[in-house]
């Protein structure tokens, strides 16, 4: 079977002055703030699809490909352009607090499932595990970008700050599900650290 699509070119040489699009029309930087967080969350993404290449369980499989979709929507509320952002619809551009509780959700289930134990593990039980940890901590990132830009003026709304943050709870969760009973335990004796500013 052969598709046929519109030609268009890999590069519009439009960014090659150093500046980058946001939605909805405008320029900025490709140093300021929402496009760090924009290239944090897209680092996310794609570290939620290794993991998810990696998985055999269809029901963790698809709590990672919700919470992919759910970050294109986070991507898309942070770059529109501040003079537009009543074009941004709930759900599709713009995040919401029924995403969050949605979230909030998926992790409630996986628990009462499975319950995490109250130890401090080593990442790294298996491929698929290892892979969402190094997701949560890109996650993690991706809120203390999302913080800074908006302590540097863009307009980062409550229910955007709460749905990453809770984006990178659900993947905790999902790491520790996929990586069963084959977890190290942190050695006793020793002093965990937070786990990447969880809170």
């Amino acid at each position: 079977m052969t598709h046929e699509y519109e030609l268009s070119p890999l590069s519009t040489k439009t960014g090659d002055d150093g500046t980058t699009g946001l939605l909805f029309g405008g320029r900025v930087s490709k140093t300021d703030p929402v496009i760090e967080v924009v290239g944090a969350v897209d680092e996310a993404v794609a570290a939620l699809g290794l993991a998810r290449s990696m998985l055999v369980d269809r029901e963790l499989e698809a709590a990672v490909l919700g919470l992919q979709r759910g970050l294109f929507v986070v991507a898309a509320d942070v770059a529109a352009a501040p003079r537009a952002r009543d074009r941004l619809e709930p759900g599709v551009s713009l995040v919401t607090a029924e995403m969050t509780a949605e979230l909030e959700e998926s992790a409630d289930r996986l628990l009462a499932a499975r319950p995490l134990r109250p130890v401090f593990v080593v990442p790294g039980a298996n491929p698929a595990s290892a892979a969402l940890d190094v997701a949560r901590t890109r996650l993690r990132t991706a809120e203390r970008r999302l913080v800074a830009a908006r302590e540097a003026g863009a307009e980062v709304g409550d229910d955007l700050l709460a749905y990453v943050n809770r984006a990178s709870d659900l993947v905790y969760v999902l790491a520790r599900q996929a990586a069963g009973d084959e977890e190290e335990e942190l050695s006793h004796g020793a002093t965990p650290g937070p786990r990447g500013g969880d809170e």
